[in-house]
Protein backbone atom coordinates (compact mmCIF):
# COMPACT_ATOMS: atom_id res chain seq x y z
CA UNK A 1 0.00 0.00 0.00
CA UNK A 2 2.88 2.32 1.01
CA UNK A 3 4.21 1.85 -3.07
CA UNK A 4 1.01 3.26 -4.59
CA UNK A 5 0.62 6.70 -4.84
CA UNK A 6 -2.11 8.40 -2.71
CA UNK A 7 -5.38 8.74 -4.52
CA UNK A 8 -5.70 12.38 -2.94
CA UNK A 9 -2.52 13.21 -5.38
CA UNK A 10 -3.60 11.14 -8.45
CA UNK A 11 -6.24 15.06 -8.35
CA UNK A 12 -2.83 17.12 -9.69
CA UNK A 13 -3.46 15.63 -12.60
CA UNK A 14 -6.82 16.45 -13.28
CA UNK A 15 -6.25 19.96 -12.05
CA UNK A 16 -5.87 21.52 -15.04
CA UNK A 17 -8.93 20.55 -16.79
CA UNK A 18 -10.87 21.58 -13.30
CA UNK A 19 -9.51 24.70 -13.39
CA UNK A 20 -10.94 25.02 -17.14
CA UNK A 21 -14.28 23.69 -15.99
CA UNK A 22 -14.46 25.83 -12.89
CA UNK A 23 -13.65 28.93 -14.73
CA UNK A 24 -16.23 28.32 -17.88
CA UNK A 25 -18.85 28.05 -14.93
CA UNK A 26 -17.92 31.44 -13.44
CA UNK A 27 -17.42 32.85 -16.74
CA UNK A 28 -21.16 31.92 -17.83
CA UNK A 29 -23.06 32.53 -14.25
CA UNK A 30 -21.53 35.78 -13.99
CA UNK A 31 -22.38 36.56 -17.53
CA UNK A 32 -25.80 35.85 -16.90
CA UNK A 33 -26.13 36.85 -13.48
CA UNK A 34 -24.20 39.23 -11.04
CA UNK A 35 -21.26 39.53 -10.01
CA UNK A 36 -20.00 38.95 -6.01
CA UNK A 37 -16.25 39.74 -6.11
CA UNK A 38 -16.10 39.80 -2.26
CA UNK A 39 -17.56 35.91 -2.30
CA UNK A 40 -15.54 34.87 -5.38
CA UNK A 41 -12.26 36.38 -3.69
CA UNK A 42 -13.23 34.26 -0.01
CA UNK A 43 -13.76 31.27 -2.31
CA UNK A 44 -10.62 31.36 -4.29
CA UNK A 45 -8.35 31.71 -0.77
CA UNK A 46 -10.35 29.50 0.60
CA UNK A 47 -9.69 26.96 -2.43
CA UNK A 48 -6.35 27.51 -1.68
CA UNK A 49 -6.21 27.24 1.80
CA UNK A 50 -7.86 23.81 1.51
CA UNK A 51 -6.12 22.96 -1.63
CA UNK A 52 -2.59 23.29 0.73
CA UNK A 53 -3.77 21.37 3.88
CA UNK A 54 -4.91 18.99 2.18
CA UNK A 55 -2.01 18.37 0.22
CA UNK A 56 -0.05 18.86 3.61
CA UNK A 57 -2.03 15.72 4.64
CA UNK A 58 -1.58 13.62 1.32
CA UNK A 59 2.48 14.11 1.87
CA UNK A 60 2.28 12.89 5.38
CA UNK A 61 2.17 15.72 7.41
CA UNK A 62 -0.25 14.75 9.90
CA UNK A 63 -4.59 14.05 10.29
CA UNK A 64 -4.78 17.56 11.61
CA UNK A 65 -4.02 18.96 7.77
CA UNK A 66 -6.92 16.82 7.13
CA UNK A 67 -9.57 18.38 9.09
CA UNK A 68 -8.48 21.43 8.77
CA UNK A 69 -8.35 21.11 4.77
CA UNK A 70 -12.05 19.78 4.56
CA UNK A 71 -13.89 21.93 7.54
CA UNK A 72 -12.60 24.58 5.05
CA UNK A 73 -15.59 24.87 3.04
CA UNK A 74 -18.24 24.90 5.81
CA UNK A 75 -16.68 27.43 7.30
CA UNK A 76 -16.86 29.46 4.15
CA UNK A 77 -20.05 28.80 3.67
CA UNK A 78 -21.20 30.03 7.64
CA UNK A 79 -18.94 33.36 7.16
CA UNK A 80 -19.21 34.31 3.44
CA UNK A 81 -22.04 36.47 3.24
CA UNK A 82 -24.69 34.55 0.74
CA UNK A 83 -27.59 36.97 0.20
CA UNK A 84 -28.23 35.48 -3.46
CA UNK A 85 -28.13 32.17 -5.07
CA UNK A 86 -25.60 33.77 -7.62
CA UNK A 87 -23.49 34.27 -4.88
CA UNK A 88 -23.45 30.66 -3.37
CA UNK A 89 -22.68 30.01 -7.43
CA UNK A 90 -19.48 32.10 -6.77
CA UNK A 91 -18.98 30.84 -3.69
CA UNK A 92 -18.76 27.06 -5.31
CA UNK A 93 -16.95 27.99 -8.69
CA UNK A 94 -14.80 30.07 -6.96
CA UNK A 95 -13.66 27.98 -4.01
CA UNK A 96 -13.09 25.26 -6.87
CA UNK A 97 -10.95 27.01 -9.46
CA UNK A 98 -8.92 27.71 -6.57
CA UNK A 99 -8.97 24.44 -4.90
CA UNK A 100 -7.55 23.19 -8.52
CA UNK A 101 -5.19 26.07 -9.01
CA UNK A 102 -3.40 25.17 -5.93
CA UNK A 103 -2.98 21.92 -7.35
CA UNK A 104 -2.02 23.00 -10.35
CA UNK A 105 0.93 25.24 -9.05
CA UNK A 106 1.88 22.02 -6.77
CA UNK A 107 2.37 20.03 -9.96
CA UNK A 108 4.17 22.65 -11.83
CA UNK A 109 6.82 23.27 -8.67
CA UNK A 110 6.90 18.76 -8.17
CA UNK A 111 7.95 18.74 -11.34
CA UNK A 112 10.94 21.18 -11.37
CA UNK A 113 12.21 19.38 -8.57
Amino acid sequence: MSEQPHVGLSLVNKAPMGMLLTALVAVIANVLLELNIITLGYAVTGGVVSAALLLAYWLGKGGLFFILGVSLPLVLVLFTPLASITALLNLVSGFFFGFCAALFIYKLVSAKF
